[in-house]
């Protein structure tokens, strides 16, 4: 089987977003030749962190569109490699068929039939979510592995944990009619640094909204947490292991947004972080007035801990993970170093994706 060697050119769809930022950098620090697709390379907003990588001598920055039928055929020809990390992050939408679930089934749909066109790629490692392992329906004493999958989510009560399952299994049926390998990346909540302002947009905004006292009280939620470094060193190995086969749950450990509020407060002792915990009845009145957040939504996550299995991606792609308390205080501290700290009382709003 083909292995990766440094000098040879990987594809990372999505280049610009939190998590592809960080496999980016890694794979330029590895030496590799990386092909980025953005929307648009001349927005400088979105995509000067990535110029300003080490390495980045070696990037190439071109425009490609999700859910333009053949706009990845050209972006594919020449590598050896494919990270399909583009997708929506979108929990809701006035359509979510269409904005959520559509954009990531028939997104990878598109790229996947540029890897098949190209005849040249050996392997391919997409970007998934516990979300596509995680079945709600489940007994909350349930432990996931990556043989689950989740079958109870509905384009009405949870679009974005849907097109993630969709997407996923779409890949799948993929690298049945392919020569390539194929692996799978779920990763939990992604925390860690931020490069740009349209990274707290994603899954960081969870500690914004600690931090810019959005919530007086801590919400009884509990979140399966990991590194976004860590994320990014599982997606190269990857695509370094041959051996690495199948789906991948990637996560450290549960924390409760209380522990998230705690580790924040010691650090950021000014800023109005809560320090007790917001009774459920009162998120369910908060909900009457955020229409991001619904009731089902609450009901299935309030004072829920998922259990999940990360043994596989210790012991296939050699991941140790990174402390939790180093993970949050790192993700605050990009923030000042971006100097988005001021902005944090103007970033509202739940996290668009929870991966």
């Amino acid at each position: 089987m083909s292995t990766l060697q440094p000098g040879d050119r990987v594809l990372v769809t999505g280049g610009s977003g939190y998590i592809a930022s960080h496999i980016i950098e890694q794979l330029l620090r590895g030496g590799f030749e990386v092909r980025a697709t953005v929307r648009n390379p001349d927005d400088d907003a979105k995509t000067s962190h990535l110029r300003a990588f080490e390495g980045a001598d070696r990037l190439e920055l071109v425009a490609a569109d999700l859910m333009k039928k053949g706009d990845f055929h050209e972006p594919v020809a020449g590598c050896k490699a494919v990270v399909h990390a583009a997708s929506s992050v979108r929990l809701n939408a006035k359509d979510p068929q269409r904005d959520i679930v559509d954009v990531a089934v028939e997104g990878t749909r598109n790229v996947f039939e540029a890897i098949d066109a190209a005849q040249g790629i050996h392997t391919v490692v997409v970007t998934s979510s516990i979300a596509a392992v995680i079945d709600d329906a489940k007994d909350p004493s349930y432990r996931f592995d990556e043989d689950d999958w989740n079958e109870s989510a509905t384009v009405h009560t949870a679009p974005y944990p849907l097109s993630k399952a969709m997407a996923e299994r779409m890949a799948w049926t993929r690298a049945e009619q392919g020569d390539y390998r194929v692996v799978t990346l779920n990763p939990g909540l992604v925390l860690g640094p931020v490069f740009t302002k349209g990274h707290i947009r994603s899954s960081p905004n969870v500690l914004h909204d600690l931090l810019s006292g959005k919530f007086p009280l801590a919400p009884r939620f509990r979140f399966s947490v990991v590194d976004v470094r860590d994320v990014a060193k599982a997606h190269l190995e990857a695509l370094l292991r041959p051996g690495a086969q199948g789906r991948h749950i990637i996560s450290n450990r549960n924390v409760s947004m209380r522990e998230l509020a705690d580790i924040l407060r010691a650090e950021h002792p000014s800023r109005p972080v809560p320090r007790f915990q917001m009774p459920n009845f009162a998120m369910y009145a908060v909900a009457l007035f955020d229409k991001r957040l619904s009731w089902d939504f609450l009901r299935r996550n309030l004072d829920v801990e998922r259990r999940l299995d990360n043994t596989k991606s210790k012991q296939a792609l050699g991941i140790e993970y990174r402390p939790v308390d180093q993970t949050i205080l790192d993700t605050a501290r990009s923030f000042v170093d971006a100097g988005l700290l001021s902005l944090l009382s103007a970033v509202r709003g739940w996290p668009r994706s929870w991966e």
